[in-house]
């Protein structure tokens, strides 16, 4: 009996583990991919771990904001071939219309940070260094239908940072 209990206990968590990593990947490849340039790389905020912190900067259309203080607003992004998308925000009623759209709530507090491993932090620091000098850095997002964006990578001149990084340490 109390083998059977263990067992459930041990299981249970493991199970949700496994449902969450399904989940978020699900998240990844049923959303569309959009990239945005970045700015303002801090690759040492110790506060937070091993973070680079930047924020993403939008292209934003001549007219910003056209949400006219509606209080359900999204992000309309438009595709503009290999370039960074334009951003418009707009009530959520019509981002339906556009090519693709986040929500609005606050769009730059899950996409202000990315995991760099501890011992790669001096390398990527180089690598960062170089793309802020070029303008060359971009953050790849998946943004599934209900508008939810993730983080899918940080390309630095078109190519995944873990790549440069790998490709680097050989």
């Amino acid at each position: 009996m109390n083998n059977k209990k263990l067992f459930t206990v041990v299981m249970i968590p493991f199970i949700l583990l496994c449902l969450l990593i399904a989940r978020a990947e699900y998240h990844l490849s049923m959303g569309t991919q959009w990239d945005f340039a970045i700015t303002g790389y801090d690759p040492r905020d110790l506060l937070r771990g091993h973070y680079l912190r930047f924020r993403v900067v939008y292209d934003w259309h001549e007219s910003k904001n056209e949400c006219n203080n509606e209080p359900d607003c999204a992000y309309c992004l438009t595709d503009v071939g290999n370039q960074a998308p334009k951003v418009q925000i707009v009530p959520t009623r019509l981002a339906k219309q556009c090519d693709g759209f986040m929500k609005y709530d606050d769009p730059e507090q899950p996409l202000n940070r990315f995991y760099i491993a501890e011992t790669q932090a001096k390398l990527a620091e180089d690598i960062l260094r170089q793309a802020r000098i070029d303008n060359t850095a971009y953050l790849r997002l998946s943004i599934n239908k209900q508008g939810s964006p993730r983080i899918v990578d940080l390309l630095i001149d078109g190519q995944p940072l873990e790549q440069l990084l790998k490709t680097a340490q050989e």
